[in-house]
């Protein structure tokens, strides 16, 4: 009797304490992200699109955010979640369900979720949290390695198929972008999908207006022929970015330019002449690069004005990768068709006396200016240059092989702009700690 006893105590005993143990295990919990702006388009290569209208910059509404409340203890079946927003005390929305989406315009906000029908509880549990919306808006202009030359979302097959250029749903936008071959493979549009991966709890949308084959006059400033159809103009990448985003801040402004205001496809023609036939002489060469070289910080500073005008939260400006060395990190011939193009000893005067001097050209451009100069890039390129075995840069098969032209030829490939992006992403994220600091 007295052992029956002891037992139907303890069992008593131990239902009170798994009862207790219920209620203290049931709670509410808040989470919420924002909805991606960069998509992965799965019928255009799986890269993300590049609408480049103002009403993806500017959508209706506001921004979609995302609640869960699916990391809430003790839920059953008949458990029901209730969520209130407001703004400055007052209510803007309430929306019902585990994991419902709102919209809402940028701002801060207090998101309340009562639970009703948690295990052990008798009445609603109710929490609240404090979130802000928030859009990181990531502009892009420049030149062909901006816009991601080299690199088309879907690849051509020689003439047999043609190459695919980043997709916007707007039917004039997406034939720009195809004329002035934007691909979301490039290093700013890989930037700010890493930059979307890395924080949740805002939303990065991505523009480019960038333009292969632009120039500071011909291009950023001014309107320009498509570099690869001469009977589309193209408008002016700056009054562009003004049309598209409206009145939405630009936080990030990525920048690519100079190569062509030097006429560097020109150069390698150049070197390549000289390395079969002496002409034209190193000298003559020089002094043409000289001579572009002395205009640039002029324009430059025309730039700077320009940017001063779209009033952007940081200008990042990018310096060239060196693609002039092979896996070992040493100088070596430029080959096409297995025939020596450009000789060593031309590939080398390439690196020191145009492509280092331009990368100078834009570092003093960006101390001049108030931008941020992605450099070092050197490093990473050192042993990834046109003649490595693992090269990072398109050569002239490939781009006849993917689009159709030898245009491609002599830029980043997706590993080189995955590069690029990467160094953009850091001193990106220097740039912020030196602030908060």
């Amino acid at each position: 009797m007295l052992r029956s006893a002891f037992v139907r105590q303890r069992r008593a005993f131990s239902v009170e304490i798994l009862e207790t143990r219920a209620l203290l295990s049931s709670a509410a919990v808040i989470s919420w992200k924002m909805a991606p702006q960069i998509v992965l388009d799965k019928a255009h290569g799986n890269a993300p699109d590049l609408p480049n209208t103002s009403a993806y910059v500017n959508p209706a509404g506001g921004y979609q955010v995302l609640l869960d409340a699916s990391h809430s203890q003790g839920v059953q079946r008949s458990t029901t979640f209730t969520w209130t927003i407001s703004e400055s005390g007052q209510t803007v929305a309430t929306v019902q369900g585990r994991k419902p989406e709102v919209t809402l315009p940028e701002g801060p906000y207090t998101v309340e979720l009562s639970a009703k029908g948690l295990q052990g509880t008798t009445g609603p549990v109710v929490v609240d949290q404090s979130l802000v919306v928030k859009d990181v808006l990531i502009v892009s202009i420049g030149d062909s390695y901006a816009s991601g030359e080299g690199n088309p979302v879907v690849n051509g097959l020689y003439f047999l198929k043609s190459a695919q250029w980043a997709h916007s749903p707007d039917p004039a936008m997406n034939l720009e972008n195809a004329k002035a071959h934007r691909s979301t493979l490039a290093a700013p549009a890989q930037f700010a999908l890493t930059l979307q991966k890395n924080n949740p709890h805002e939303a990065v949308t991505f523009v480019s207006v960038a333009d292969s084959g632009a120039t500071i006059a011909q291009g950023l400033l001014g309107p320009m022929p498509s570099n690869v159809d001469s009977s589309y103009i193209l408008p002016s990448e700056i009054d562009e970015v003004r049309k598209i985003v409206g009145t939405h801040p630009i936080d990030v402004l990525t920048v690519s330019i100079g190569g062509n205001d030097i006429g560097f496809s020109t150069r390698l023609q150049q070197l390549a002449t000289n390395s079969v036939a002496g002409i034209p002489s190193l000298s003559t060469i020089q002094d043409q690069v000289n001579a572009d070289l002395a205009t640039l910080p002029q324009q430059y500073a025309a730039l700077g004005q320009a940017i001063n005008s779209l009033d952007p939260g940081k200008t990042l400006i990018t310096e060239y990768p060196d693609l002039t060395r092979n896996q070992k990190g040493q100088y070596a011939p430029i080959k096409l068709a297995g025939l020596s193009a450009i000789s060593t000893s031309n590939v080398e005067f390439a690196a020191e006396n145009i492509l280092a001097p331009l990368n100078q050209a834009v570092a003093t451009a960006a101390a001049a200016n108030g931008w941020v100069a992605v450099d070092g890039l050197a490093a990473p390129f050192r042993t990834h240059g046109y003649s490595s075995t693992n090269s990072w840069i398109r050569n002239v098969g490939d781009s006849l092989r993917y689009e159709n032209s030898i245009i491609g030829a002599f830029h980043p490939n997706a590993q080189g702009q995955h590069a690029i992006a990467n160094r953009i992403l850091n001193v990106y994220d220097q740039a912020l700690a030196a602030v908060a600091g």
